[in-house]
């Protein structure tokens, strides 16, 4: 079943989101497994918000093609995001990555050939894209409020 993602996203909500999940960089004497290290219980969630995380180290050109590295902020933004979206019941998409232009991309895809795309593309902006089969394609921004 295709997660609803048409869910009110109030900036305030997600700018909250960011703060208290800021994604800061492991300290290099963190003794806790890397994977639960420097992040909150994310629930289903937290595989994604471990990649958006490991995203913020990445450099330009990270994939051989020329990609841009997103900046700090845009993953930042990204895990807030995860986290709004595990408080209203959202599941995880099954791929997070990223973007060639310094973007983060959530994608979740349904056996019945839905298919669901978030990209934030700058800190408190996401583009929202829903095509399910036999529908017109649905668009819209984050926030929503």
């Amino acid at each position: 079943m295709m997660p609803v993602l048409d869910r009110p996203i109030a900036k305030t909500a997600w700018q909250h989101e960011v703060n208290l999940h800021d994604g800061a960089a492991l300290a290099p004497t963190d003794t806790r497994a890397p994977q639960d290290a420097g992040v909150p219980d994310a629930g289903a969630w937290q595989p994604a918000v471990q990649t958006m995380l490991a995203m913020q180290h990445l450099e330009n050109d990270w994939d051989g093609f020329g990609a841009a590295a997103p900046s700090r902020a845009v993953p930042e933004s990204a895990i807030g995001l995860a986290y709004c979206f595990h408080e209203n019941g959202v599941p995880p998409p099954q791929r997070a990555a990223p973007g060639v232009s310094g973007s983060v991309i959530l994608e979740w895809q349904d056996p019945d050939g839905t298919y669901a795309e978030g990209e934030i593309d700058r800190p408190l902006h996401a583009e929202v894209m829903v095509i399910e089969p036999g529908k017109p394609a649905r668009q819209w921004t984050l926030p929503t409020e």
